[in-house]
Order: C-alpha cells, then sequence, then structure tokens
C-alpha cells in the first residue's frame, strides 16, 4: 500500500511539474500572458504604494488582512467589468464560486479606492509599453471632448441637462477630454469635468502642460482653435495643428489675418501683433493688430505687457470628392518637413479618436455604468480607459507579429469590439485549465477595411444605458 500511494505521490508531482513547465513555456511565447503579468506586477506595486501616494479614500483603509477582496483584486474586477450586473460580474470573476465575495461587500471594498489609482496605472502600463511609432519622429497626439450619460439625479444640478428639444427628457453626463496618441492607438490623459462646468479649451491647456515628452503635435478640431490656446501650445515647446472655420465664416479666427486669399487652396504664413490697447493708430492699423477686447481671454497680455507677437501658418485645402467645401487649418509646422499634402493627412488621421470612443463606449462598455455613485462613476472611466489601453497593446503586436498576410482582395484588420471581448473576458486568473491561446483567437477575429467608403453623419442623442433591469 505504501508502495502504491509513493508511486502515485511521483506521478502527481511528475505531472504538476510538467504542467508547471508547460504554463511557463506557455508564458514565454505568449504575449498577452506577458502583458497580464506585467499589469499583476504594476498593481502589486501600487498596493505597496496605496498608503505612501493616497490612492485610498481613508488611510486606515486595507490595514487589515482581507477575507476574499484586497486592493489588487478590487482593481482588476473593476477593469473587468462588461454589460452585466455587478453581481454577475462578481460570480464571472470569480469562476462561479460558491463562496463568492457579496455585492455589499465588494461595493464597501471599492468606495475604498481613490480614482487617483487607476490614473497612476493608465500612466505606469503606457511607460512598461512605450508608444514607439511616430510620424516622421513626432508623435501625433489627438484632443477631444465627449459627453458620457449617467444616471439621472434631480440634484445633481452640476451634470444635469434640462434638454432643450421639446420632449426630450432631462439627462445627467459627464463630461470627458482625453490626450489620445493616434499612430499607437492608446489613451495618454484624461480630465472629466462636470456637464455644467466644462471647457475643453482649459482642458487642452492643462494636458499639454501634463504632458512632459518630446515632439509631439497636437492635433484638434475647431472647438480648440482660440489664439490663447495655440500660444500655450508653442510656449510648452509643442507643434499643433488645428482646424477653424472657414474664411468666409463671420466668426472665423482667419477673419483677424486680412492678408490671406478669399477663394480656393492656399498656404500662407501670417503675422500677427496682439495687444490689449485701442489707440487710434492700431485702429487704423488693423492688418497688423489683433485687440484683445477685456471679456476675451489671452493669458499673454497684462499691464506690463501690453503687445505679443505670434506667427502662424494657414492651409486651405480642398475636401475629396467637393468642388465648392473647403477646410482651414492653422498650424506652426515646418513647410519643408509637412507640406500641405502632409497637412490634410495629419487632420484626417484625427478621426481615429472619435473611433476610439465608440469603443470605449459600446467595446469596453463604459455607457453600461454599475453605480449611481459620482465618485464610483470616475472610477469607471478611468478603468475603462485603462481596459482599452491594455486590449490596445495586445491588438497592436497582433496586428503587427501574427495577422496572416496571405494575399487576399483586401486588406484586413483586426476586429476591435472581438479582441477587446476576450481581453476582458480571459484577464482574471481562473481556477484550473489551460490558459487559452488569446492570440489566435483574436488573429482569427479579422473583417475587411474598406477605406473609400463615405457615409453622411448621422447624429443622435445617446441615452444612459439603464441598469435597472440589470440590478434586479
Amino acid at each position: 500500500m505504501n508502495k502504491r500511494y509513493s508511486r502515485f505521490k511521483r506521478i502527481i508531482v511528475f505531472l504538476h511539474c510538467e504542467s508547471a513547465r508547460w504554463r511557463k513555456t506557455m508564458s514565454k511565447k505568449s504575449f498577452s500572458n506577458k502583458v497580464f503579468t506585467v499589469l499583476d506586477h504594476k498593481l502589486m506595486k501600487l498596493d505597496k504604494q496605496k498608503h505612501e501616494k493616497g490612492f485610498l479614500t481613508s488611510d486606515v483603509h486595507f490595514t487589515r488582512a482581507p477575507r476574499k477582496l484586497d486592493f489588487k483584486e478590487d482593481m482588476k474586477i473593476l477593469l473587468s467589468c462588461g454589460a452585466a450586473s455587478m453581481k454577475k460580474e462578481l460570480y464571472e470573476c470569480f469562476d462561479y464560486d460558491v463562496e463568492t465575495v457579496s455585492l455589499p461587500g465588494f461595493i464597501r471594498s471599492r468606495a475604498k479606492i481613490n480614482e487617483s489609482a487607476f490614473m497612476e496605472l493608465m500612466d505606469v502600463m503606457n511607460k512598461a509599453y512605450p508608444c514607439n511609432k511616430t510620424y516622421k519622429g513626432y508623435r501625433l497626439l489627438a484632443v477631444d471632448g465627449c459627453d458620457i450619460c449617467i444616471p439621472s439625479d434631480k440634484n445633481d444640478h452640476e451634470n444635469l441637462n434640462p434638454g432643450g428639444n421639446e420632449g426630450s427628457k432631462p439627462a445627467c453626463m459627464f463630461h470627458i477630454n482625453c490626450l489620445y496618441d493616434i499612430l499607437n492607438h492608446r489613451y495618454l490623459d484624461n480630465i472629466i469635468q462636470p456637464l455644467k462646468k466644462k471647457n475643453e479649451m482649459e482642458a487642452m491647456r492643462m494636458m499639454a502642460k501634463r504632458y512632459e515628452e518630446n515632439k509631439a503635435i497636437f492635433i484638434a478640431d475647431r472647438n480648440f482653435a482660440t489664439f490663447n490656446n495655440m500660444e500655450h501650445l508653442r510656449e510648452t515647446g509643442h507643434r499643433f495643428l488645428i482646424r477653424v472655420k472657414d474664411i468666409h465664416s463671420g466668426t472665423s479666427l482667419l477673419k483677424s489675418f486680412k492678408s490671406l486669399p478669399k477663394k480656393g487652396e492656399f498656404d500662407e504664413d501670417v503675422h500677427i501683433t496682439f495687444t490689449n490697447r485701442q489707440t487710434n493708430f492700431i485702429r487704423n492699423n488693423q492688418h497688423r493688430y489683433k485687440i484683445i477686447m477685456t471679456n476675451q481671454r489671452f493669458d499673454f497680455l497684462d499691464s506690463e505687457n501690453h503687445f505679443y507677437d505670434a506667427d502662424y501658418r494657414v492651409v486651405r485645402i480642398k475636401i475629396d470628392g467637393s468642388s465648392e467645401e473647403y477646410e482651414s487649418i492653422i498650424t506652426n509646422l515646418d513647410r519643408k518637413l509637412f507640406p500641405a499634402s502632409k497637412i490634410k493627412e495629419l487632420y484626417k488621421l484625427r478621426w481615429d479618436i472619435e473611433v476610439s470612443y465608440r469603443h470605449l463606449k459600446y467595446s469596453v462598455d463604459l455607457n453600461a455604468l454599475h453605480s449611481r455613485r459620482r465618485d464610483f462613476i470616475r472610477q469607471e472611466i478611468w478603468a475603462r480607459l485603462v481596459m482599452f489601453n491594455i486590449s490596445m497593446i495586445i491588438i497592436d503586436y497582433i496586428t503587427d507579429h501574427k495577422l496572416s498576410r496571405k494575399e487576399r482582395r483586401l486588406e484586413y484588420k483586426v476586429n476591435i469590439t472581438m479582441a477587446i471581448f476576450f481581453t476582458k473576458h480571459f484577464m482574471i486568473i481562473r481556477k484550473g485549465g489551460d490558459p487559452p491561446d488569446l492570440e489566435c483567437l483574436i488573429a482569427k477575429q479579422i473583417l475587411p477595411v474598406r477605406s473609400d467608403r463615405h457615409y453622411t453623419r448621422n447624429v443622435r442623442n445617446q441615452s444612459f444605458v439603464s441598469f435597472d433591469y440589470r440590478f434586479n
């Protein structure tokens, strides 16, 4: 009996060693497993620094030995949440264990974590997998804002939109402002603002100031076209490319430049002097001066500095497929490196941030939140941004190394919606079983690229996905 038991024990030890060796081999080959391992290491590091760096809402949280949930597990659960109810998400994360943590227990646990923990996690993951793709040595950074529908609360006056149209219902919204790396498909920064206090220009200036790396081109739509914004970008040493209203618009910034042609395409250098004085000489020479009124913001003039010189490059380009429509762009890019055709190409790339918002809302499920509490919603916004970045790190690797290169009639790309679904599903460590071949799963989910398609943009009011039916 003892010999049989000893032999059986040796077999178990052998199988255990073989399983460990196989898993180790798989982890060496699988890039996605490495990403998940790096994520675990970063979360463990944040766990050690949680009191020192203020990642918790109170210094006494997570000081006792946890039973089922700790800081790291709470973070991973919030990262992997989808559109199901929180109870279903917890059972999924705990592999349907009968000892799964209760919903009230998880709510009490997540309330201990500050949103700054997710901000730090985004930063350390971006540093672990640097954004190396550039355009002529410059990183292309798109800046844009987006409204996020949140559960309605009539007492939340900061975020309540009363609804301007007849028959429209009041709705609550957060406004997020993101800094997005176009070529590396990564969010780098985010500022969440109440709907009534949203200020996209201020958010852009803050994100540009917080961006510490060199050689970047900030690309933005005409909502960000102010002289104050452009001069702040230039003062921080960054390049910019911002669309403005066309020259025939009565409120266009281009009205300040009297020397510009009135029709057709052009690429012109302009010089202007900003001033807060209104002498007769300045009023008679408005082709040289731009008077800043008291109700306009321009941070580079004060009681001692009355004049400020600025140089810009204005490019007017024809829209493809149109004979009458033009777009106008103000930039400080060098004409030799970036001729007008390249300016047109760069601005066209800005649309990628709009596509990323669609995936953020509907693939990463930002439109399906799990709480009415505003601090919990801010948690989930940051968690979805981090989850999007983790998914895109894996997707970009598969696109560059795993996607089939066989000849096809059309070019194909990874189906991002399915790839994010697989990544979220397998990010939480499960009990038993072999790790899935995540990269092969994603590489098989492909879609044809049809870049020449054009559709009329159908703008519709979006509403929050009610979670009442998901909670009850």
